[in-house]
């Protein structure tokens, strides 16, 4: 059988898996998850018996809790920390839990596919750190998956969707999940997808599902003579409250109100609420507008206007929310944009992946990289085009003021700055500061900064959120 190249959207709430073939037919892709939706990012971990993942432990959270499992959710945006789990007498790190659910993922996929599942394209969040994406990688290759490459979510979804925006040459890709918002502005031209620029930010489905739950937890204490806080709920309590909260949040993407009911919270025998669209949206209205000016920072950052976009690309479960599908539709009015919001979303950033590992693309840097001058002139180091994994040669550089510390500032070659590095010198004399830059094939760039005279007290540090051009 022809091999089948996978593309995972590794999740903070679901992970999707997509397998894409080459036939005489062009191409073709099959979705992989639980009853026709993605696995739930779930791990129940127990001193004692065997671990669970995925829908099961979805449809028993709360009966496993009581006997004794650790429930684990939102795993991946605590990769990369150092964290530690204790169950019973063994503690686990965010990269061996990562590592157990992704050895699940691959046994489950591979019996559905029929092939192995050896190696992959993984889409990330534009902001996941060196260290994030270093345990990721790491915890797939325990689970025996190679990581061919890492791509950005936004990026990846627009891959899948490109066949509807076929007559677009510039798209804005809004990428809301469950625990990040992540954006891309890209060109495309000449089958090459070149992101002008990438941002993202930790706010997600998550986050609007506690600032629900914790809504309504007020309203039922309204109700009672004795009220409890709600982080004195006991787990079992919480996360009932939860799962009800993110029912009510998806019932709200359709109707004017959604009703929510308990059973034994906070000693009641029966709680009964409900919360109407116009409440929720005014709950989240703050939310929604940090979503909305992330994407005309990203704009800014890309050097150009909103109405020099022609589409603007929604996908991710928060996508779904009518208060922000309602914005952006406003803003594709004003602006004269086209607004996509692809059927089965919840595949499209693991399908555009899959894409990616059959073509197999060269990534390149779609702007430069360099340092800002003390006269602010830009000074480059990587130039667009620079393929990924690559060195630089060492640049010298010295100082024009009487300091102890030397600031250097990184940036594209539109001057975003992207990070400032301070690196102790001995003062204003002739002594060099030498920089050597990496990219490496994580799409992160290392950076290592001495001087003659703080040789040893030289700095190291990592750049993410580079934008890249892909020749698909």
């Amino acid at each position: 059988m022809s091999m089948i190249s996978f593309g995972i959207d590794f999740g903070t709430t679901n992970t999707a898996v997509v397998g894409c073939l080459t036939t005489e037919n062009g191409l073709t892709t099959t979705a992989y998850g639980e009853n026709n939706q993605p696995f739930p990012s779930l791990v129940a971990l127990h001193p004692e018996k065997d671990t669970l993942f995925g829908s099961e432990v979805k449809k028993r959270r709360s009966q496993l809790i009581s006997e004794g499992y650790t429930v684990l959710a939102s795993f991946k945006t605590i990769l990369g920390s150092g964290n530690s789990i204790a169950v019973g007498k063994k503690k686990y790190s965010p990269l061996d839990v990562t590592a157990l659910f992704l050895a699940y993922i691959k046994e489950r996929v591979e019996k559905m596919a029929g092939c192995a599942m050896n190696e992959a394209v993984m889409a990330i969040p534009v902001d996941f750190s060196f260290e994030q994406r270093a345990d990721l990688r790491e915890a797939a290759h325990r689970a025996g998956i190679c990581i061919k490459s890492f791509v950005s979510e936004p990026t990846a979804a627009y891959v899948k969707c490109r066949d509807e925006l076929a007559g677009a040459s510039n798209v804005a890709v809004f990428d809301w999940g469950g625990g990040t918002l992540d954006i891309s502005l890209i060109s495309i031209e000449n089958r090459e997808v070149s992101e002008l620029a990438v941002a993202g930010m930790r706010l997600g489905g998550n986050d609007i599902d506690q600032m629900l739950a914790r809504h309504i937890h007020a309203k039922i204490m309204r109700q009672v003579s004795t009220a409890c806080p709600f982080d004195d709920l006991s787990p079992k309590e919480r996360d009932g409250l939860l799962d009800r909260a993110e029912a009510a949040k998806k019932r709200l993407s359709s109707d004017e109100s959604a009703p929510v009911m308990l059973i034994k919270y906070a000693g009641r025998p029966t709680v009964r609420e409900n919360v109407t669209l116009d409440e929720f949206s005014k709950l989240i209205d703050a939310k929604v507008n940090e979503a909305i000016q992330l994407l005309f920072s990203a704009a800014d950052k890309a050097g150009v206007a909103l109405g020099q976009m022609d589409a603007i690309l929604m996908v991710g479960g928060s996508c779904e929310m009518q208060a922000i599908y309602q914005r952006i539709e406003e803003i594709g009015e004003e602006y004269h944009l086209a607004v996509c919001r692809p059927e089965r979303v919840q595949w499209s950033v693991a399908g555009g992946a899959a894409i990616l590992c059959e073509k197999e693309p060269v990534y390149k840097l779609c702007s430069a990289f360099g340092v800002l001058l003390s006269d602010d002139s830009f000074y480059p180091v990587f130039l667009p085009g620079q393929e990924a994994t690559c060195k630089s040669h060492e640049l010298g550089f010295g100082v024009v003021e009487d300091t102890d510390n030397a600031i250097f500032v990184f940036a594209d070659d539109k001057k975003n700055v992207l990070k400032r590095i301070s690196v102790p010198i001995k003062g204003f004399t002739p002594e060099g500061i030498y920089l050597n830059c990496e990219i490496d094939e994580d799409m992160i760039v290392h950076i290592d900064i001495h001087s003659d005279y703080a040789q040893r007290m030289g700095v190291s540090d990592t750049i993410n959120q580079l934008a890249f051009t892909y020749k698909i």
